[in-house]
């Protein structure tokens, strides 16, 4: 089947992305199609969008499906066009009024009518009760409302692909600008690997919304990110990299901030796709994110590790983890901490102070 489109509120990278041919005009449909499916709100602009003057630019023998809302079609311009033989046939489950019984469409043989009850099933209301039940827990638990009509639109099968990344994304923002010093001037997000063969956008949106958390007053969601983003002058660019090198799929944030740029970087590990932090300022090493963390940067020498594992137990703070990032052709490493509690600012600056040492950060997950 060759799908046709018009809508001019959708761009052409849209259409493209849903594997739709998008046409310029209702007329060029009209003119090409050999079914027609109605999918339009009821505005002024929209109430007998079907009529007389439509019909006769149709392809002879079109036929039309309108399961959107009644008054879309002017019903009596549809039966003088079934009449002629320029409507090949029509299915409604819409009316211009509800309840409709009386009018000659519905003596008609090429005309399928059905209520407008699609949903009025016994197995439609427990199926609704139970996807509106794990819609809201998602909500009220930070998860992805794969059914939300006002994030960015993929598909439903993208969305599902998509969602186990939305915490990653949310996570690598809270972590990098938790490292930023100052003032955000721009921030790039990079997908590598098969993820970078989806629509990213929600992602995107999910980073912007990390960054934002616990920095405004107003709660912070998949919805109002963007906007708030835009307000506080926050743009991000996106780049798109087939190969992710040792990992499947992997995500990097980069901040830059005056003269200083932070680079986060995260995968999800496994079936439960756990969300792993694998690099920080491109040093690589791989930790599961954790509620309390801190992170240093240092100089590479002997004998640091220690030093902060002293810092910690002086401070009564109980280490969890650990892991350092040192590459090779770097003078500076970096070590994360978790911890069982959050690491007071007391004690990140008592390391600060410690000889070698560059910066050191709390980070509140």
């Amino acid at each position: 089947m060759e799908v046709l489109a018009f809508d001019k509120f959708v761009s052409a990278e849209r259409f493209k992305d849903l594997g739709v041919e998008g046409v310029d005009s209702s007329e060029e449909l009209y003119e090409r199609a050999d079914l027609l499916t109605i999918h339009l709100p009821k505005t002024p602009e929209t109430i007998n969008w079907i009529d007389a003057d439509a019909i006769a630019k149709f392809k002879p023998g079109m036929r039309i499906v309108n399961c959107a809302r009644g008054e879309l079609i002017d019903l009596d311009d549809l039966i003088a066009g079934l009449e002629s033989g320029q409507v090949g046939g029509a299915a409604l489950d819409v009316f211009p009024s509800e309840p409709f019984t009386e009018h000659p469409v519905f003596q008609r043989e090429d005309v399928v009518v059905t209520p407008h009850l699609g949903a009025s099933t016994a197995e439609a209301q427990d199926r609704a009760g139970t996807d509106t039940a794990e819609q809201v827990m998602a909500a009220l638990t930070g998860g992805v409302v794969t059914n939300a009509v006002n994030i960015a639109s993929v598909s439903p099968a993208v969305m599902e692909a998509l969602a186990p990344y939305v915490p990653l994304c949310e996570t690598l923002g809270k972590v990098a600008v938790g490292l930023v010093p100052g003032t955000i001037d721009k921030v790039e997000v990079e997908f590598r690997g098969n993820i970078a063969d989806s629509d990213t956008r929600l992602l995107g949106i999910a980073v912007q919304a990390g960054l934002l958390s616990g920095h405004t007053e107003e709660a912070v969601n998949l919805v109002n990110a963007p906007q708030m983003a835009e307000e506080r002058g926050i743009e991000i660019s996106t780049i798109k990299e087939p190969s992710a090198d040792e990992f499947t799929d992997l995500i990097r944030v980069a901040i830059q901030s005056g003269d200083e740029t932070v680079t986060v970087a995260g995968t999800a590990v496994g079936p439960k796709n756990l969300p792993y932090l694998v690099s920080i300022w491109d040093q690589s090493f791989y930790l599961p994110f954790a509620e309390h963390m801190a992170v240093f940067r240092y100089a590479d020498q002997p004998g640091m590790i220690g030093k902060v594992g002293t810092a910690f137990g002086e401070q009564g703070v109980n280490i969890g983890s650990a892991a350092v990032g040192a590459e090779s052709d770097s003078d500076q490493a970096v070590m994360v901490v978790t911890s069982d509690a959050e690491v007071a600012d007391s004690t990140i600056e008592a390391i600060k102070g410690l000889d070698g040492f560059n910066s050191g950060y709390s980070i509140e997950l």
